[in-house]
């Protein structure tokens, strides 16, 4: 794709793109302490039962935006509240319930469902959009999300209710010792805001065929799934934060590769050693925020509060840096260098 296009796409397409991730991630990040209110409250299994029904209002919205475009404005809205509800409880419930002699190889099972899903999920979703249209699917995923929680109609709750205080979290969060740790969310969030959303749009803009796309993701996660369990069971033996600090050395080679790539067998091979690496990576950093969440079971909400807030402000900072570096190079590539560098900062957790 000539310069030209590629900066025409970017004036009519981009700075929308920002905005409406950009507002997500600033009313996540801001929005985020409430959870502690409502999990408090609530308990965590109703937590997540109720975020899915705003995850499935969620898919419904994207499936009505046609004949009422001006949702646009209201799905971030939803998205925030389904987030809010949904991922602290998550991580809370598997903080508490995973064991620290095995947690690597626990946090690795969970990553392949998640990569098996992203294996399986493009191929039937591709299959709805050709047989049927985009309403089919988002209505497919809606009806799917729902089923999901039926389970939780039957089961009592994991935790009853709590005490829990904003203003006592955010003393939590100014508290000295986790500036080390905060360095570290900041890394992680911009590797995982580059690789998550700026990546494939890369890949569409230099590749174009959504078919050779779908293969070279497929092939990725394949790779990673392949590999994920054996690296759980490494970092249970070798230690996470050893996984971790490899995985930070490795990385950026991951992006380097990424930003030189212009062909598409260039893409896939530096797509496929960035997303085995990462396994190594994330399986590492998401072990060891666990581990810390357990020193202190009583603090453990805070702890994942802390990585919800500093990982969702520090996106949106991101975001502003990224829109001013491709408005200056009218490229990508420098976002990638970005996510490069600072994914050496990961070690400090």
């Amino acid at each position: 794709m000539s310069r030209y296009l590629f900066s025409s796409f970017l004036t009519k397409i981009f700075s929308h793109f920002l905005s409406y991730y950009g507002a997500t991630f600033l009313l996540f990040g801001l929005a985020v302490p409430l959870s502690g209110l409502i999990l408090a409250w609530l308990g965590i299994k109703h937590s997540i039962l109720i975020s899915v029904f705003f995850a499935v209002l969620y898919f419904l919205g994207l499936n009505w935006l046609t004949p009422w475009p001006a949702l646009i404005f209201f799905l971030p809205l939803v998205s925030v509240i389904y987030k809010i509800l949904f991922w602290p409880a998550f991580h809370l419930d598997f903080a508490k319930n995973s064991q620290g002699s095995e947690r690597g190889r626990q946090v690795s099972v969970v990553k392949m469902i998640m990569l098996a899903a992203s294996i399986i999920g493009p191929l039937f979703g591709g299959l709805i959009i050709h047989y049927f249209s985009y309403p089919s699917l988002f209505t497919v995923v809606a009806v799917l999300l729902f089923i999901s929680v039926l389970p939780l109609f039957f089961s009592r709750e994991i935790y009853g209710r709590f005490y829990f205080s904003i203003v006592d979290f955010y003393r939590f969060l100014r508290q000295p010792f986790w500036r080390r740790t905060e360095i570290a969310l900041v890394a992680w969030g911009i590797d995982e805001l580059v690789a998550g959303l700026l990546w494939p749009l890369f890949m569409f803009l230099v590749v174009a065929e959504t078919a050779v796309i779908g293969g070279i993701t497929s092939a990725s996660s394949i790779i990673a799934f392949l590999s994920a369990y054996g690296i759980g069971l490494l970092a249970d033996k070798v230690g996470r934060c050893r996984i971790l600090r490899w995985g930070a050395v490795l990385v950026p080679a991951g992006w380097v590769l990424r930003a030189i790539a212009r062909t598409p067998v260039q893409i896939g091979l530096s797509d496929g050693y960035y997303r085995l690496v990462n396994e190594g990576y994330s399986i590492g950093f998401y072990s060891v925020l666990y581990d810390r969440a357990n020193v202190h079971p009583a603090e453990a909400l805070k702890v994942i509060l802390v990585r919800e807030v500093v990982m969702n402000l520090s996106k949106v900072l991101c975001l502003v840096v990224i829109g001013l570096l491709v408005a200056a190079f009218s490229s990508l590539i420098p976002a990638f260098i970005l996510a490069a560098a600072t994914s050496l900062l990961t070690i400090f957790i």
